[in-house]
């Protein structure tokens, strides 16, 4: 359980250094690793196919290159990379310059590189002085082997600062975008402001508002009373009716 913890904080560290690179200096898929003889000689003695491995460590497909002053360099000291050599023909070889005069491998691999890593090399090596030339050019990523483990190496410090100043220059602003802004921003105001002194049509005053008057509820029994009355006076009525008549037969 702890090799497999282990082996996934490695993989999980490689995946986000190597985002660091992707999001800022545009890494992509194939990722080109450029490898020298020493590296292969660690692979080997280590036991480490770089073709199944690396892909798997870095999370995305890869391309491992080298040059032809890499392959002579090693081939010359093949006493000291018995079976290193074997394995640098296998992988592709990428146009250095250098056919007239060969370099070593450390002054190719650096001129291959450039001032920029323009075309995102990841370099894998186990020379220690390469490794501190390679360091100093921002964007360019380190990979070697401790303990039979690959290893990419955290970012260095001329990349961090590469880092920040690429950020800067996104976040920051030209002359041109800032005016642009400033005139946007003054355009808004006065909108509001105009917006603030038109006069809206005020409505009716609540306290003026006449409340409505309630419709009283008919009081139950109102029309047996007004049945009743009509009654009582028809019978008033004919009684008047009554003595007017025997006073005229009186008469």
């Amino acid at each position: 359980n702890h090799l497999i913890k282990m082996k996934i904080r490695r993989y999980k560290h490689a995946r986000r250094v190597l985002s660091l690179y992707r999001n800022t200096f545009g890494f992509h898929e194939p990722y080109q690793v450029l490898v020298d003889g020493a590296f292969c000689q660690a692979a080997l003695a280590g036991k480490i196919q770089l073709k199944e491995q690396l892909p798997k460590y870095l999370g995305g497909s890869i391309q491992l290159v080298t040059t032809r002053c890499i392959v002579k360099e090693t081939e010359e000291l093949e006493a000291e990379l018995k079976g290193a050599i074997l394995i640098l023909k296998r992988f592709s070889q990428r146009n250095c310059g250098h056919k007239r005069e060969r370099k070593s491998a450390v002054d190719c691999l650096l001129s291959l590189i450039g001032e920029s890593n323009e075309h995102h090399y990841i370099v894998a090596t186990q020379d220690e002085d390469l490794q501190t030339s390679a360091s100093a050019i921002p964007g360019a990523p380190l990979l070697h082997i401790i303990r039979n483990t690959i290893v990419l190496k955290n970012p260095s410090e001329d990349t961090k600062e590469k880092v920040e100043e690429i950020v800067r220059q996104q976040t920051d602003l030209t002359p041109h975008e800032t005016a642009v802004l400033e005139e946007l921003d003054s355009k808004l105001l006065r909108e509001e402001v105009k917006r603030r002194k038109r006069k809206r049509p005020g409505g009716p005053n609540p306290l003026s508002i006449k409340k409505r008057k309630r419709l009283e509820a008919p009081v139950l029994g109102s029309t047996r009373n007004v049945r009743r009355n009509r009654k009582r006076r028809e019978r008033e009525r004919l009684k008047r009716c009554a003595l007017s008549l025997k006073v005229a037969k009186l008469t």
